[in-house]
């Protein structure tokens, strides 16, 4: 079998056939792999044809699959450069991890009911030899509660900004009984927001 047969849409993708790729792709699977493990949405942001990447995107070709040399379509359109292609994917590759969320929550809710209740702190601390690299490096105490499918998380650090961490007490609350955009919720305990 010649490789044009058994790699249609890459073949569509590297000829710039955007006719022949919308009539194929309904067919064919988008998450396919060539022998060096790029999908056809790999090739298309590889080669810049945008309207083949678009196509791809439309059909839910994904975004955050690595080739054999471990490089994902959104890593190589940043190694090009092209704007306007890493906006459409980063959009596509943030819709896609609400989506796998989604898929995997009923799980993790079941988990968390079946898991006992607990409260634990994790205490965190980087340090260096080096002095002035030891200002810098973070520390913090995270306080973890959980009670049914609901898990708090206490933190300090906020931010990192002109070579400092900003401190602050924030709080991610995750109640897994809610409406899914409804159940995170981050608080800002100083701000009283």
């Amino acid at each position: 079998m010649a490789e044009e047969e058994e790699y249609p849409l890459h073949e569509c993708v590297f000829c710039g056939n955007v006719r022949k790729l919308s009539a194929l792709i309904r067919t064919y699977d988008v998450t396919k792999r060539d022998r060096h493990g790029n999908t056809a949405l790999h090739l298309a942001v590889m080669l810049g044809r945008k309207e083949c990447v678009q196509l791809l995107l439309a059909h839910g070709a994904p975004v955050k699959v690595k080739n054999f040399a471990g490089w994902s379509p959104l890593a190589e359109a940043i190694s090009y450069g092209d704007r306007q292609t890493i906006l459409s994917l980063v959009r596509k590759l943030k819709q896609q991890a609400r989506e796998q969320m989604e898929d995997r929550r009923p799980n993790l809710v079941s988990a968390l009911n079946q898991m006992g209740d607990f409260y634990m702190e994790l205490k965190w601390d980087f340090q260096s030899w080096v002095p002035l690299v030891s200002r810098i490096l973070p520390s913090d105490i995270c306080r973890i509660h959980k009670r049914g499918s609901s898990i708090r998380l206490d933190t300090t650090l906020v931010d990192f900004n002109d070579m400092r961490w900003e401190r602050g007490d924030i709080s991610f609350l995750f109640n897994g009984d809610m409406k899914p955009n409804q159940s995170l919720t981050v608080l800002d305990n100083k701000a009283g927001l």
